[in-house]
């Protein structure tokens, strides 16, 4: 059953993490697009296959902004070092 994924908003993103990194599927082996679009439509899960695309998306845009902020920060105090060494 789907909803056993989806029952409350933790286990949700839990199964939405779960589901970015790769390990979408039932206990039983069953991808939870599959079971998904077998229970409630292909609208449904068109829906739910745009949704973990879009976090994911997200999600690893979040990280690659985070690294390039902070090599960005380490290049400005470089700068600095050196202007100040002159």
């Amino acid at each position: 059953n789907v909803y056993d994924f989806f029952n409350s908003v933790p286990r949700s993103m839990f199964t939405t993490f779960r589901c970015s990194f790769g390990d979408c599927s039932t206990i039983g082996g069953q991808p939870i697009f599959e079971f998904v679009n077998n229970h409630y439509g292909p609208a449904a899960s068109m829906f739910y296959c745009l949704f973990v695309f879009a976090i994911s998306v997200g999600l690893f845009n979040v990280v690659s902004a985070i690294f390039v902020e902070s090599t960005m920060d380490a290049a400005v105090r470089v700068q600095q070092q050196r202007k100040k060494e002159r």
